[in-house]
């Protein structure tokens, strides 16, 4: 597998049923999904999450491209969600020559490191690798926490100001598509 762009993992509505083994939980973020590639030369590219729209961000996003390339190592590939110090309805700004807010952005997940492909590890795996990063400004791992009780730990984020949770399976791979965005029993969002 190539590192590039992929129809980045969905994750499923929660219908109340029974959950069995490990799970996380993150914070629902009201922000826009994308993944940024650092390719193994080193260029610096953003993209959003509808591939089929040719989503490069990268242009208007100069300014992070900039920070992308001082702080991720090569050969990477890496799924998060844009949001701003406005909120959501400031995202937008980022891709103005003079935005008004300042960007934030929330990474979740890593699909290539090192130039390969990581996807088929589990989560847990996936997490620990994000985690040896060493992310700053205005990047910021996210690296869920253990579900303990499912209606408590949605409530303390709503209370946050976080749309809900996601809950992700600690043993899962990461799913990506060929042609499409593949959902997934493994990530179920609360909101």
């Amino acid at each position: 597998m190539v590192i590039g762009p992929v129809w980045l993992m969905q994750p499923i509505p929660y219908f109340g049923e029974k959950i069995k083994g490990e799970w996380i939980y993150e914070p629902k973020i009201d922000g826009w999904r994308m993944q940024i590639l650092r390719y193994p030369k080193g260029h610096v590219e953003f993209w959003g999450r509808r591939l089929e729209r040719k989503p490069n961000w990268s242009e208007k996003l100069f300014r992070l491209v900039t920070l992308a390339e001082k702080i991720l190592p090569k050969g990477i590939l890496i799924d998060c969600e844009l949001y701003s110090s406005g909120g959501r309805r400031f995202i937008p700004s980022l891709f103005a020559k003079k935005p008004k807010v300042k960007p934030i952005i929330f990474v979740f997940d890593i699909m290539f490191f090192g130039n390969n492909s990581i996807c088929e590890l589990p989560l847990k795996k996936r997490k620990s690798i994000l985690q040896k990063l060493n992310l700053n400004k205005p990047f910021y791992a996210v690296n869920g926490k253990q579900l303990t009780d499912l209606k408590k730990n949605y409530n303390a984020e709503v209370k946050k100001g976080n749309e809900g949770i996601v809950i992700k399976k600690l043993d899962s791979p990461y799913l990506t598509g060929k042609e499409a965005p593949i959902a997934t029993q493994y990530w179920r969002k609360i909101k």
